[in-house]
């Protein structure tokens, strides 16, 4: 066997480093140094046995580096002829996936570095780490490095001297990826190899009152006070800072910290550039609109965001353009550019500009100028005081007889050919209720043959339908009233209130729109089409009911339509003589009484229409209602 050589057979890759934390490594250089007692150098051996399987410690791209470094040796056996291939290797299991094969074993994992396509997975930060740094300058060494991999470049952050190391960190991996490759491949001036490592990760930065001075004198020179703008793009860096801090605004302690400096000195912001700032994650950017209610411009470009709803979190902000190409989000949109504008302008519609192009300018039917005044709410709207008159007479006496037990008069309400239809949004009705079985809305019933068999036809379908709707208490100070359309043969109504319904389970209290299209019939009008639309009553709808019980309500003024609630207790005195007189001829119409004996029957209950219909039904099934009484 031949005589083991001191010199390394590895092109100076050998030896074992004295550094118990990163043993991934092997030794600063070539030459033989005794420290602390051991020898530490190359020490090759030779190998006659098939290899086994590798070391899972061993980096994989270390591993793959070293393959073409193997030595064949042909050595003649004593007992025979045959050769006998001899690999010279250093430290360590082999590497051989089977007999004598170059190839690691397809089971190898790396070390600490993952595979080479990916030599540090997705990490945003690198620490590099230079062995026996401690010996050279912070210039020295920064500059042998920049000179090695020119045309690259990189910012060191946070240069320091830890023990026999230095350290400093690189925000891209690209970079770090560059600088391994540096690892030996440089001579210093005292004949040593120059080790670099690299380990994924960042420093820790204190934030105290030194930094918040620092950041204030760094934010000063990056303010263009002609344009009202901060430039705070790659803030980690600023080479005011980049030597004693780590800035990075990617963490939110720092995010906030550079915010609430820039709020309280210039809170009229209206530019803001974020980029490069390996953002990921921006819910901490919600307080932009807090902070700058100006800030028109922002730039979050070159960052790490992902989705599109991540904007969310500023679509509150008035923006006028915006930034976002870099992004992993825009890779998403390379061939959909017009899906692209169309999802931004969701989240902010007002954008002119977007990634540096003009946009569109957007159709908006918002109120230009704030300060515009709005005129004030009208309960009735009308063209001129007859039609509000005629209105008024008709919805009193509809909602008189929709109100009481017996809603078959309303057979008089509608014409030969009306048509009616319901649509309804009350989600909580019963899966029985009338309200769902007979929904007739248009975004939910796609089916033509379906749509038809909702619509009700004729009179008397529409009065059956609607007698077979819960029965009801409207809330007559809530209703409003608009008359959109009057000609001579037409007059359109739109009504809204509140409604209670009676004699079911909850007892809801509903919202109601109706629309009337009368026409001129005989002495009177009659109802040719109606849509009524049923929904929940807002919040402030519904405390207004709980404060003003029915039993208690009375209009609000003689222009609203006005009408005896069926269960408003009321005088003779205290009722028009209009309504009194809608409320005889309504009597007359349901109990087919004439005039006079209605008003007496008014009468004698004090004008509680309800009593009255009560009486005449119970008097009426006795036989004690003489005939007279129906003679018209």
């Amino acid at each position: 066997m031949p005589k083991k050589s001191a010199k390394s057979a590895w092109g100076n890759r050998g030896g074992w480093a004295n550094n118990s934390e990163d043993k991934h490594y092997f030794g600063h250089d070539d030459r033989l140094m005794r420290m602390e007692g051991r020898l530490f150098g190359n020490r090759p051996r030779v190998s006659f046995k098939t290899q086994p399987r590798p070391n899972r410690d061993i980096p994989r791209n270390v591993a793959l580096a070293y393959l073409d470094d193997d030595i064949p040796m042909s050595v003649s056996s004593n007992n025979n002829n045959n050769n006998r291939q001899v690999i010279l290797r250093g430290r360590g299991r082999g590497l051989s996936r089977g007999r004598n094969s170059p190839l690691p074993h397809r089971g190898f994992r790396g070390g600490i570095f993952p595979r080479p396509q990916h030599p540090f997975g997705e990490a945003n930060w690198y620490k590099i780490i230079i062995p026996f740094g401690q010996k050279y300058t912070k210039d020295y060494i920064l500059n042998i490095l920049l000179s090695y991999i020119s045309p690259e470049t990189f910012v060191p952050i946070m240069y320091k001297v830890v023990g026999t190391e230095a350290i400093f960190y690189v925000d891209d991996q690209k970079t770090a990826t560059t600088l391994l490759g540096c690892d030996r491949k440089i001579t210093t001036t005292d004949g040593f190899k120059l080790q670099v490592r690299v380990k994924p990760g960042y420093p820790q930065c204190e934030i105290n009152d030194k930094l918040k001075e620092k950041l204030k004198q760094a934010m000063v020179k990056r303010y263009v006070q002609e344009n009202n703008a901060l430039d705070l793009s790659r803030f980690h860096q600023d080479p005011d800072l980049v030597a004693d801090y780590f800035c990075a605004l990617f963490r939110p302690v720092m995010l906030m910290t550079v915010l609430d400096i820039v709020s309280e000195h210039i809170p009229t912001l209206e530019a803001l550039n974020l980029e490069g700032n390996k953002l990921y994650l921006i819910e901490r950017l919600n307080v932009l609109h807090k902070k700058f209610s100006k800030l028109k411009i922002l730039y979050i470009g070159d960052n790490k965001i992902k989705e599109i709803n991540q904007l969310d979190v500023v679509k509150d902000l008035k923006l006028d353009e915006l930034r976002l190409a870099g992004n992993p989000v825009c890779n998403k949109y390379k061939t959909r550019q017009n899906d692209y504008i169309s999802d931004v302008r969701k989240i902010f519609p007002k954008l002119l500009r977007l990634d540096g192009m003009e946009l569109p300018r957007p159709i908006l039917f918002d109120v230009v100028d704030d300060t515009t005044k709005v005129p004030q709410t009208q309960r009735i709207f009308a063209p001129d005081t007859k039609a509000q008159e005629v209105a008024s007479q008709f919805l009193q006496q509809y909602f008189m007889i929709f109100d009481s037990n017996n809603r078959q008069p309303l057979l008089d309400a509608y014409d030969e050919h009306a048509c009616f239809s319901l649509t309804t949004h009350a989600h909580n009705a019963n899966k029985s209720s009338t309200y769902l079985l007979e929904n007739r809305n248009l975004f939910r019933i796609n089916d033509t043959n379906k749509r038809q068999k909702l619509l009700k036809q004729g009179r008397l379908p529409v009065v059956s339908f609607i007698s077979e709707m819960p029965r009801t208490r409207h809330y007559l100070n809530t209703f409003t009233m608009d008359i959109n359309l009057i000609t001579e043969g037409i007059m359109l109504i739109t009504v809204t209130g509140l409604f209670k319904e009676l004699n079911t389970k909850d007892e809801a209290v509903r919202y109601f729109n109706r629309t009337f299209i009368i026409v001129p019939k005989g002495n009177g009008y009659c109802i040719l089409n109606e849509q009524l639309h049923i929904s929940h009553p807002t919040e402030t709808q519904q405390k207004f009911v709980l404060n003003n019980p029915p039993e208690t309500q009375i209009a609000e003024n003689s222009s609203t339509p006005k009408t005896s609630n069926s269960n408003i207790e009321t005088t003779g005195s205290q009722l028009p003589e209009d309504v009194k007189q809608q409320m005889t001829l309504t009597l007359s119409q349901q109990t087919n009484m004439n005039l006079e004996w209605s008003l007496k029957c008014l009468q004698e209950v004090q004008w509680n229409y309800e009593n009255a219909l009560s009486a005449f039904q119970e008097f009426f099934k006795r036989g004690q209602i003489p005939s007279e009484a129906f003679t018209k």
